[in-house]
């Protein structure tokens, strides 16, 4: 895992639950809608293209099986699922393994606020002095702790292997 791959992870970490909760509502959707599927009546009135089946090679491929559209999107959320539940699990791990400073300034740097009313209303990246001062070290030092702090993470993914790694 890349540096930028660990900081994707942070800066969604907090936002994993409510992108879950999207895909369970797009599987909801999707059974919803495969089970109001209903194929058009059969044209019997012995006009070209009779026998109840459209002449258009698109048409016949949509009127095939549209269940199956469905059933390859809800494989879809159901891989995306596990992705991000593995992707949380793993980081919320990974962080409680680290000096609770060094968690504090990424959840300045990249994750914002727990709370999510907070973190999409107002949440901006502080600058790095911002963030020296809450902690009480200069920048440089801030930004040290940062770069080792992302490099633990990065060492924990690769000593691990989970699949369907978050691109």
């Amino acid at each position: 895992m890349t540096a930028d791959e660990v900081k994707n992870l942070l800066k969604i970490y907090y936002d994993i639950p409510q992108m879950i909760a999207e895909e369970f509502a797009t599987i909801r959707n999707c059974e919803t809608e495969m089970n109001k599927i209903a194929l058009p009546s059969v044209n019997l009135s012995g006009l070209p293209g009779g026998k109840g089946v459209p002449g258009d090679r698109t048409a016949n491929m949509a009127l095939a099986d549209p269940s199956r559209y469905y059933n390859e999107e809800i494989k879809r959320c159901s891989r995306r699922i596990e992705e991000l539940r593995d992707a949380k699990n793993w980081m919320g791990v990974a962080l409680d393994r680290l000096d609770k400073t060094d968690r504090y300034i990424l959840e300045l740097a990249y994750m914002g606020d727990p709370d999510p009313r907070k973190r999409r209303r107002t949440y901006r990246r502080p600058p790095w002095k911002e963030i020296a001062g809450r902690v009480d070290y200069s920048e440089s030092q801030t930004r040290e702790r940062v770069r080792v702090a992302l490099l633990q993470l990065m060492m924990q993914a690769d000593q691990l292997v989970f699949p369907g790694m978050l691109h």
